[in-house]
């Protein structure tokens, strides 16, 4: 016998197996709670609620479903302009949540949600204020271009439930620079929901070129 050879044909009979291609990891949840935070669209903060929102369709949809279950509860609102975006601002508790729309640019408002159940309600609000530039502030100069047009943003909810939101109008265009003012609302909640105004300030910012 040959002793060589016989190591050398055990090594050839021996199975021979493929390599696969190692799959990849899954996201782990705290990067997928990360990407919601990030989202402009999160998730409610108690993990109960979601949106769904349908940028693809003719009709572009935002939909409150079940977290848990993916149940459909209530669809929020609808638009055919393809230029429509939504954002959400839930309050701390998941009790509400303030709805942004922006319809084409450069254009948004804000709507507020109260939980009834496992739905949420639209609730009254008052008319904002207008964020308007006095025509003294442009010192006879053109500002062609509106960058943000009474641009209202649901800034931040108060622990006693109050909302905190900007109105927002931008004017630029030429050589002139820019001039901002920025409204800065508080809306207190009575206990129908109807919304107040119990704060409302302004301030004005000019930027030259």
């Amino acid at each position: 016998m040959f002793p060589g050879l016989f190591i050398l044909l055990a090594a050839l009979s021996a199975p021979i197996r493929s390599q696969q291609p190692t799959a990849s990891p899954s996201p782990s949840v705290a990067e997928q709670n990360e990407e919601e935070e990030n989202s402009d669209t999160p998730a409610s903060p108690d993990g109960k609620f979601a949106f769904v929102v349908d940028y693809e369709s003719d009709v572009r949809t935002i939909t409150l479903i079940d977290k848990a279950s993916k149940k459909v509860l209530q669809r929020l609102d609808e638009e055919d302009i393809s230029s429509t975006y939504w954002h959400a601002l839930w309050a701390g508790d998941s009790s509400r949540f303030a709805l942004m729309t922006r319809v084409g640019h450069p254009n948004q408002g804000v709507d507020v949600y109260f939980r009834n159940g496992d739905k949420f309600r639209k609730v009254k609000l008052p008319t904002l204020p207008k964020a308007n530039i006095p025509e003294k502030m442009k010192h006879g100069k053109s500002y062609p271009h509106f960058a943000g047009n009474n641009w209202e943003e649901a800034e931040s909810w108060d622990k006693d439930g109050s909302l905190n939101v900007s109105i927002t109008t931008t004017i630029d265009g030429g050589d002139a620079g820019a001039i901002s003012a920025t409204r800065n609302v508080k809306l207190s909640f009575d206990k129908s929901g109807k919304g107040n105004i119990v704060k409302n300030t302004i301030k004005y910012e000019t930027e030259k070129e």
